[in-house]
């Protein structure tokens, strides 16, 4: 099995992927993370994320309501230092979803961060979401999350903003089934 990997480019995401590369507005940073962080956060969960529908009887009318599946569960890793711009809406709009800051010093810390995780089998979505994925952090957080937390490497998705090929190699030839979103793959 190949990685799948799923460049997004749409035009609003160029367009501000252009402001967080380029030197203009740099005083504007935060707002273009919280947008990309939204709109990554839109793709990741797009497959994953079941609605319920319900349908409340009134007087006169019926009236249709859209909640999250709670029998399912979503968690995003992150490291809440780094990312905290691209995540800080992601409650407003989806309360159900639990986010979990990662610390991804070395393996011990990153054990820790993930110690109390509750994980139900079948039932639990991993989102690892970052601004960049950096050497060999994350392998180590897929890796923890598989042996310690025995999590099937296909209820895992990655996102982050950029990554380079030789990071998509390292984590293609350990874990070709994941899938991961990205806005931009760097030399």
């Amino acid at each position: 099995m190949q990685l799948n990997i799923y460049r997004i480019s749409h035009p609003l995401i160029q367009v501000i992927m252009n402001y967080i590369t380029g030197t203009i507005h740099k005083e504007k940073y935060e707002y273009y993370y919280r947008y990309i962080g939204l709109l990554l956060t839109y793709e990741m969960f797009r497959k994953y994320l079941e609605i319920n529908k319900i349908y409340i009887k009134l007087i006169n009318e019926v009236k249709e309501i859209n909640l999250p599946n709670t029998k399912k569960k979503q968690i995003i890793l992150t490291d809440i230092s780094n990312t905290y711009d691209m995540i800080v809406d992601i409650k407003i709009i989806l309360p159900t979803v639990e986010i979990i800051n990662v610390n991804y010093r070395n393996m011990e810390t990153i054990e820790y961060s993930i110690k109390n995780l509750k994980i139900q089998y079948q039932k639990t979505q991993i989102f690892i979401l970052e601004k960049q994925i950096v050497d060999k952090t994350l392998i180590n957080l897929i890796t923890c999350l598989k042996n310690e937390k025995h999590m099937a490497i296909e209820d895992i998705t990655i996102g982050c903003i950029q990554i380079n090929h030789t990071n998509l190699n390292k984590i293609g030839s350990q874990y070709p089934e994941l899938n991961i979103y990205t806005t931009q793959i760097i030399n």
